[in-house]
């Protein structure tokens, strides 16, 4: 997605959802919008936002995997397999 380049103010977005919608749609960008001359929040396409969201749940799961790692609590995969078998056997 890159640096936003639109920057909109809030009573512009007020006024003109419609219009803010249309150009983060058609041009897959974020739009800032500023309150009082500051940037207080960014609107995205709901393609971006979900992507977004996957994104962060896969650095989750790498973190929560080298926090396990770092505990101790791993296993060669010769016994995860050996592991797997049996519990799918019996399923």
């Amino acid at each position: 997605m890159g640096i936003p380049k639109q920057y909109r103010s809030i009573s512009y977005r007020k006024s003109n959802t419609a219009a803010v919608a249309k150009e983060i749609s058609e041009h897959s960008s974020a739009v800032v919008i500023t309150q009082n001359g500051v940037p207080a929040f960014g609107c995205v396409s709901m393609e971006e936002y979900y992507q977004t969201q996957e994104t962060n749940a896969l650095l989750k799961l790498i973190n929560m995997g080298r926090r396990e790692i770092e505990q101790g609590n791993l296993r060669p995969l010769s016994d995860a397999r050996t592991h797997l078998d049996q519990h799918f056997r019996r399923s």
